[in-house]
């Protein structure tokens, strides 16, 4: 075997000497495969980089999110970011993730299993303008085409450092003139990657987010299947029984009528086009369709850890239910036999019974009381409703007798006005009368 040939971007010095503690977190990689699979599939000429954001507490740091960036080819032909779009994007960035506060921790590439190349220089040196300690995640292409069962996640996390290195050649010197030589040699400084250690963290969203893309993927994957045998049935030719009958109709040969499913094709399409069950829908209505959606996975995804503690208890070997036996002689001897039971186990059921203590503080024991107490406060709710319905209707009542006394007032003052009105027209009358008379 050939031997590989030595990274010189690559820092000798053990990963174990910075003490710095790196946390991944599922967000970021899948925003990376989202990435690379829509690069792959769109024929992506440029290169793929972006940021990862997180925290960093000492030398402590957390991956939690990643946005992809926007790089272009210098004047020397390497791929730098665009300063300008990338300071805008960060900034951004921080604005939407300000609680808690994310920075910038680094940056991801597409790297080689043997470490970083010269063509990743101008973009870290960049990145490291923004933050000096700024680690790359490397994914390892190879590993993702050719997967082998076991292997880790297929990337490579490295952080960078200055390392002083003597200028020339003295391996073939000896020590003393080695040593005489030592202060006379000119050092220069470059730029090391070094491998870090990492871990993998999830929180309760994430672990939600995962259970619902594994699951979609694998509804997608059966759907798949399920295309690829309806075609493979329908193509089958038909199979004669041995006595001039046929099971099945034959099938006319993919030679001989591509004119007809053609025609067939195009007339299914006109007759039958295509419909999106989201169009009719507003965006408040698509909004509360996709919060739905999230409490549905969320009480799907609990619904199947209550189903695997009732798988695990109902497995319970009887003589251990029973409490005939222990919990280390019953376990010893589910592992030594090759029998259908669980093996028991004390950390899991005293994690099981603190959950269904906490159940208890969440849900009531005595729910009558807490029915009759719920009663008795909406009763209350509603009499002070009613009484309020009461002063309401009241307050309306007095204005009306007020509008009514105005318009009574109005109507006797005008009666009035008119009988003294007639009063003095009869006097007048009278007078005319008298004077004739005389």
């Amino acid at each position: 075997m050939a031997d590989q040939p030595v990274n010189e971007l690559l820092s000798t010095h053990k990963s174990s000497d910075s003490n710095l503690q790196v946390s991944l977190h599922p967000l970021p990689l899948l925003e990376i495969s989202d990435y690379i699979t829509r690069g792959y599939q769109r024929g992506l000429k440029g290169a793929i980089v972006g940021g990862l954001l997180g925290q960093q507490n000492g030398r402590e740091i957390t991956i939690e999110h990643s946005f992809t960036c926007k790089s272009s080819k210098n004047a020397d032909g390497a791929y730098e970011l665009d300063q300008a779009w990338f300071n805008a994007r960060l900034e951004q960035m921080k604005l939407v993730h300000k609680s808690p506060l994310l920075e910038l921790v680094g940056w991801y590439s597409l790297v080689p299993k043997s470490g970083p190349t010269p063509a990743h220089l101008p973009i870290h040196r960049q990145i490291l303008s923004q933050n000096e300690s700024a680690v790359l995640l490397g994914f390892h292409a190879d590993e993702i085409l050719f997967p082998t069962a076991g292997d880790p996640l297929p990337l490579t996390i490295y952080e960078s450092n200055m390392e002083a290195e003597a200028a020339g050649d003295n391996n073939n010197t000896n020590d003393e003139d080695k040593e005489m030589k030592d202060s006379e040699a000119v050092k220069t400084v470059t730029l090391k990657f070094r491998e870090l250690p990492y871990t993998t963290e999830t929180g309760e969203a994430e672990m939600i987010a995962m259970q619902f893309i594994r699951e979609g993927g694998a509804h997608a994957g059966f759907e798949d299947a399920e295309r690829r045998i309806i075609e493979q049935f329908d193509k089958k030719i038909a199979v004669h029984d041995g006595k001039g009958k046929q099971k099945r109709r034959a099938v006319v040969d993919n030679s001989s009528s591509s004119a007809a499913k053609t025609n067939t094709t195009e007339t299914t399409t006109t007759t039958t086009p295509a419909k999106d069950k989201d169009t009719n829908l507003t965006k408040a209505e698509a909004e509360y369709m996709s919060a739905l959606q999230a409490k549905f996975n969320a009480v799907k995804m609990l619904k199947s850890r209550v189903d695997l503690i009732v798988a695990y208890l109902q497995k319970l070997p009887p003589d251990f239910v029973a409490g005939k036996l222990t919990t280390t002689d019953q376990a010893a001897r589910e592992k030594a036999t090759d029998k259908n039971w669980s093996v028991p186990s004390n950390n899991i059921l005293r994690q099981i019974q603190a959950l269904v203590t906490n159940i208890e503080l969440a849900t009531p024991a005595h729910q009558t009381d807490l029915q009759r107490e719920i009663l008795q406060e909406t009763n209350d709710v509603q009499l002070v409703q009613l009484v309020a319905d009461l002063a309401g209707s009241i307050n309306e009542v007095r204005d009306l007798g007020k509008k009514f006394a105005v318009v009574e007032a109005a109507k006797n003052q005008k009666t009035r006005q008119s009988g003294f009105d007639s009063a003095l027209m009869a006097g007048g009358e009278y007078s005319r009368v008298s004077g004739d008379l005389l």
